[in-house]
């Protein structure tokens, strides 16, 4: 075991300060989603009957960490459900992780098949904000003390939210429902989505097997969208003591799998809903050792609400033609920024039915000349949500 950090790296990359704040600009106050917008979802999750919402303390100025706890009628042979456990928004302008997140709940308060089958069999933990001060301050990833309380779990003074969070799995873990899997959500700025696995010289060689199990049972319903198990490996030189899954592999071992999830912390990050299906589905998988079947067909990932098939010509010189595919009815939305964060045009439908829709973007100012030759970004958003991002280049 080793408590220096010679083979760590920043999980999520080098802050990027830049991009922080170009997200800010693009995306609002609070990196678009606040507390307030959080306590709005959280009464209107409420109303489920599959909803249970707890109090699990609060945060350094006060905020309550609110834990959400979903699961339906028992369909296993033993009563008790095996147990997932999410947290997410620890570094605040991570906010595609908290997209993915809310795809998941998404998904499991909804009536599909896959949604009614996850519920009877398992029990989902999610703190959908874990860091509320952060996200109020706007500090990308620290808490009001100003503390990462991502590499706080070992410190001598515990952080509030982290003492609150390892009190909550304690109490977990001698219940009759301990936690099976425990996921971290994050997003990197590698542009890529993966998970941080942790080497057999921190962990065992038992547990590595588990964890390369586990990625490829998520990843066999994205493969093209998540990355192998070896695209980030650490721990090479021993468990080191500052993260929740180092509290996790220290006190219980294989019998919790225990996991960072990296989104892509990107203006161009998409997909939220198959990811969020993938990352459930194969959480089952794992636990149960099978797919998710429904009447002995393999239930997949749910399809893609609505996604920007392309743009012709790309590059371009003066206009091109945006193709989007809408699946499911409801609001359409389209807006392309420059890479100062700048939103140079919109375009918003109230209501759409699902078809193919083309959109002509003239690239013009104001006073309707041809904006300056560089990249922009089209960013799609359904019933105000985003959903997918393509890169538009203007060649003059």
């Amino acid at each position: 075991m080793a408590d220096d950090y010679d083979d760590e790296f920043d999980k999520c990359g080098i802050l990027d300060h830049s991009l922080s704040r170009l997200s800010l600009q693009v995306l609002g106050d609070h990196w678009g989603y606040g507390y307030d917008s959080l306590l709005i979802d959280l009464e209107r999750w409420a109303q489920s009957p599959y909803v249970r919402l707890d109090s699990l303390g609060t945060s350094v100025q006060g905020r309550t960490l609110w834990e959400m706890t979903i699961t339906g009628p028992d369909s296993t042979t033993t009563g008790i459900k095996p147990v997932v456990y999410v947290h997410a928004r620890t570094h605040p302008n991570e906010v595609q992780a908290w997209w993915v997140t809310r795809e998941m709940i998404k998904i499991l308060l909804s009536q599909s098949s896959l949604g009614r089958h996850l519920r009877d069999n398992l029990i989902f933990h999610i703190i959908p904000m874990y860091n509320p001060d952060g996200v109020e301050l706007e500090y990308p990833r620290q808490n009001a003390n100003y503390v990462d309380i991502e590499s706080n779990w070992y410190s001598t003074v515990l952080e509030p939210e982290v003492q609150v969070l390892r009190n909550r799995f304690v109490e977990l873990m001698n219940s009759e429902t301990p936690v099976d899997v425990a996921l971290n959500m994050h997003s990197s700025i590698s542009g890529t989505r993966f998970f941080v696995c942790h080497d057999q010289a921190g962990t065992s060689p038992l547990y590595f097997d588990f964890e390369k199990r586990y990625i490829g049972e998520v990843r066999s319903f994205y493969p093209h969208g998540i990355e192998p198990w070896y695209y980030s490996v650490t721990w090479t030189a021993g468990t080191p003591l500052r993260y929740p899954e180092s509290w996790w592999w220290l006190n219980h071992h294989e019998d919790v799998m225990a996991l960072t999830y990296e989104d892509n912390n990107s203006m161009l990050a998409s997909a939220f809903d198959t990811t969020a299906a993938a990352l459930l589905n194969g959480s089952y998988e794992y636990i149960y050792g099978h797919p998710v079947s429904i009447d002995g067909f393999k239930v997949g990932t749910t399809p893609r609400e609505a996604r920007l098939i392309g743009s012709y010509p790309n590059p371009f010189n003066r206009s091109t033609k945006i193709q989007i595919d809408l699946q499911i009815p409801g609001t359409l939305e389209m807006n392309v920024y420059n890479l100062r964060g700048e939103r140079v045009t919109s375009f918003r439908q109230d209501y759409a039915e699902p078809g193919l829709y083309q959109l002509s973007w003239q690239a013009l100012d104001a006073a309707g000349q041809t904006l300056p030759s560089g990249m922009y970004i089209c960013r799609l958003l359904h019933n105000s949500r985003p959903k997918d991002a393509l890169k538009l280049l203007l060649l003059k």
